[in-house]
């Protein structure tokens, strides 16, 4: 790229997809600063960012949307049961009530279908385009590649088990089915309260992310990015340029990538950009003697989350909470989480840990990555709910497209920030 082709651009967000694309961005020539209000570099707390508290997997099985065909007929028991793998919080209900629609409008066969294809389409680049973010940033130390295993506890679950595989295995996801001497096999510590399961060959863990976010950080710093400690609380466009707004300064710039996660949607509102975006509140419990008896993440679906091992313990990560931003983290709910895991993973002890994190939500359950459509000064890249560790690497690989003006590698065209819901 020529200097007169070099772009200056403001990343608003050091999640991974702000991370992610800040390095791409780096590496195709563009002059790159990142804007966060705590940056993951030394001596910074993370612990607020969604990317701290995941599930830490690499999961391209990840083609299954949240609305699925009959998931209006559990929307009153989202609302009776506040503690509940998918819960909404009645009071937040008018709020809610735009995505809501959207949610159902998305849980129609036809839709759900295409949502999945798209999806698989993006998870089939997901690793090839993290591997070399990974490598610059020295993480591949991080990388436990074992699988992902679900697991149910009766044959009387087979049925629904098996037609979930088989949608899986229609949209490329690479899976074994198990039987329960398959799994004793492989998770030898894990109580046999299982009747058989599903191995997600494809799947990895991130052993840190943390770890992961901070050595990508010094990767856009070794490439000349910089990073702005702050918030920024609005947009403004003009004919030569976009501009973010702090408290105490602005910012200017060639083109603004807005990657706040689940506080984008009031930065898109600032330049008219009304995107029907929403709060999926997630939480995990850290048990650190529990480091060691799994090697690979497993999920008992009906609960809602994933037990992971990681470099300090066992992460017990998951569960979706519909209730906005504003109110804190809910006990009550960490505490069914502990409850869970002292059934299913006995020996992992006591949960010393707990986190509550803020997932930005379409209700397409599909990522929101392309152009303002009022000015291609701003680019768009939230929204990626339960997937955005997985798909930050792709999502830096478009954006970086987007702004040389180069025709994508992968059709973004249901991924426009305005779209039918």
């Amino acid at each position: 790229m020529t200097e007169t082709h070099k772009q200056s651009i403001i990343v608003i967000g050091a999640g991974f997809i702000g991370l992610t694309a800040a390095l791409t961005l780096l590496r195709d020539g563009h002059r790159v600063a990142i804007v966060d209000r705590a940056p993951p570099l030394d001596g910074s707390d993370y612990r607020h960012a969604c990317s701290y508290g995941n599930a830490c997997t690499i999961a391209p099985h990840g083609v299954v949307p949240v609305a699925t065909p009959g998931v209006a007929w559990r929307v009153p028991g989202m609302l009776a049961n506040p503690l509940g793998p998918l819960a909404i919080d009645w009071k937040y209900l008018p709020r809610l009530a735009p995505w809501l629609l959207g949610f159902l409008s998305a849980s129609r066969t036809g839709r759900v279908e295409r949502i999945a294809a798209t999806l698989s389409t993006l998870l089939k680049q997901a690793d090839a385009a993290w591997r070399p973010l990974m490598e610059e940033a020295g993480a591949m130390d991080l990388r436990e590649e074992h699988g992902c295993l679900y697991l149910y506890k009766s044959n009387a679950d087979r049925a629904a088990s098996d037609r979930d595989a088989d949608f899986r295995s229609r949209h490329g996801v690479n899976l074994a089915r198990l039987s329960a001497d398959d799994i004793r096999a492989l998770e030898p510590n894990l109580p046999a309260n299982y009747a058989g399961g599903v191995l997600f060959k494809d799947a990895y863990v991130v052993a840190s992310p943390e770890q992961l976010a901070r050595r990508l950080a010094k990767a856009v710093l070794a490439r000349g990015g910089r990073f702005i400690t702050g918030d920024v609380r609005g947009l403004r466009i003009d004919a030569e340029s976009a501009t973010a707004v702090l408290a105490d300064e602005t910012l200017g710039a060639d083109r603004i990538v807005v990657a706040a996660g689940a506080w984008s949607k009031s930065l898109g509102a600032s330049i008219g950009d009304h995107i029907r975006l929403d709060t999926e509140r997630g939480y995990h419990v850290l048990f650190p003697q529990g480091r060691g008896l799994l090697r690979r993440p497993v999920c008992y679906t009906e609960h809602g989350f994933y037990m992971t091992p990681m470099a300090d313990g066992l992460r017990a990560a998951g569960t979706v909470e519909l209730a906005g931003l504003a109110p804190p983290l809910n006990e009550r709910r960490t505490s069914v989480i502990r409850n869970a895991v002292a059934k299913l993973l006995p020996a992992a002890g006591t949960g010393t840990s707990e986190w509550l994190g803020l997932r930005p939500s379409m209700p397409d359950s599909l990522p929101v990555i392309g152009k303002s459509p009022r000015t291609e000064r701003v680019i768009y890249a939230f929204g990626h709910g339960h997937l955005g560790l997985t798909l930050a690497g792709v999502t830096g690989a478009l954006l970086s497209d987007l702004i040389s003006d180069r025709a994508t590698h992968l059709d973004v065209t249901a991924l426009r920030p305005i779209r039918r819901l």
